[in-house]
C-alpha cells in the first residue's frame, strides 16, 4: 500500500503535459464540490459529476487526491459522459479533515465510503480505486457486496494465503521498471514548487493505522459481481491477481505492458479498459 506514496507524481505530470484520453468528452465537464460529516465528526470533501447514469465511486491512493487521481488523467470526465461520478478525498488527504491519531484511520476509511453512499442516497454503484483506493475497494467488497454493481481494483489485488501458491505466483512476476519513471519524477519535482505540502503527521497516522489493520480477509468465492483488476507489468501483477483469477466467478485481468506502480495510472489503456468495463456491465 505505501508504495502508492508516489502516485501523485503521475497526476501532476499528466496535468503538466496535457495528456488526454481519446475517450475524454469534447466539452469539459466541471465537478461540483461536496462535503459531509462522518459519524465520528470528521469532515470529508468529495467531487461529484452530476450525471444521469448509474453511480461510479472512485478512491485515490495514499497521499493522492480525488482530483489528482481521477480528474487530471481523464478517468472522471470520460465516465461522466454516461454516469454520475463521485470522487472522495479520503480522510487525511486533499481537502478532507486530517486527524493526527492512527485510530482515526484504517477501518474508519472503509466506513467513510459507506456513509458517503448513504449521504448521497446511493444504493448500488460501480466502486473502484487505485493503490490504497484499490485495497479499500477490496475491503468494501467483503463488507458491503450487496452495494456493488462492479468493482475495479487498480494497483492492488488480493494476496495468496497459501505459502506454496504465493511462491508460485511471485515466480511469474516480471522484473524491471518503466523507463518513464525518472522523467515523471523530474516533472513532479518541478510541478510541486510552491504547492502546499501534505500534512505529514496525518500521512504518518494513515500509514501507522494500516500497518496494524492490513491485510483484511475476503472470501472471493462469495463475490457474484464482475471485478476488474488493472496492474502494471512491473508491479507484481501475478502475485496480486492469481488468486482472483482462480476464485472469482466474473473476473477480468488487465496487465499493462512495461508499466510500473507509478506509471500504470497514466497509461491510456488503463483508462480505456476501465471505462469499457464499467459501461459493459452497467445495469
Amino acid at each position: 500500500m505505501l508504495k502508492s506514496v508516489v502516485v501523485t507524481v503521475v497526476m501532476a505530470c499528466v496535468a503538466l503535459t496535457g495528456c488526454e484520453s481519446p475517450t475524454a468528452p469534447d466539452v469539459p465537464v466541471e465537478p461540483v464540490d461536496g462535503w459531509f460529516t462522518a459519524s465520528d465528526g470528521v469532515k470529508l470533501h468529495y467531487l461529484e459529476y452530476v450525471g444521469q447514469g448509474t453511480p461510479v465511486v472512485l478512491l485515490h491512493g495514499y497521499m493522492g487526491t480525488a482530483s489528482g487521481a481521477w480528474v487530471a488523467p481523464g478517468f472522471a470526465p470520460a465516465l461522466a459522459e454516461r454516469h454520475r461520478v463521485i470522487l472522495l478525498d479520503q480522510r487525511g488527504h486533499g481537502e478532507s479533515d486530517k486527524p493526527h491519531e492512527p485510530s482515526a484511520y484504517g477501518e474508519r476509511m472503509a466506513t467513510d465510503v459507506i456513509e458517503l453512499m448513504d449521504h448521497l442516497e446511493i444504493g448500488r454503484a460501480h466502486i473502484g480505486g487505485y493503490s490504497m483506493g484499490g485495497s479499500m475497494t477490496r475491503v468494501l467488497m467483503a463488507r458491503i457486496p450487496e452495494r456493488f454493481i462492479t468493482a475495479v481494483i487498480g494497483g492492488a489485488g488480493v494476496e495468496e494465503t497459501d505459502e506454496a501458491l504465493k511462491a508460485a505466483a511471485e515466480a511469474l512476476d516480471p522484473k524491471g521498471t518503466d523507463p518513464d519513471e525518472a522523467w515523471i519524477l523530474e516533472e513532479f519535482a518541478r510541478a510541486q514548487e510552491g504547492q502546499p505540502k501534505p500534512d505529514m503527521v496525518a500521512v504518518e497516522a494513515v500509514a501507522a493505522a494500516w500497518t496494524t489493520w492490513w491485510p483484511q480477509p475476503i472470501d472471493l468465492t462469495r463475490i457474484d459481481f464482475p471485478v476488474l483488476a488493472v496492474n502494471g507489468e512491473f508491479d507484481n501483477p501475478y502475485s496480486r491477481t492469481t488468486r482472483m483469477t482462480r476464485e472469482l466467478k466474473q473476473f477480468e485481468n488487465v496487465i499493462l505492458p512495461r508499466r510500473s506502480h507509478l506509471t500504470a495510472i497514466v497509461d491510456p489503456l488503463h483508462l480505456q479498459r476501465l471505462v469499457t468495463f464499467i459501461d459493459s456491465h452497467d445495469s
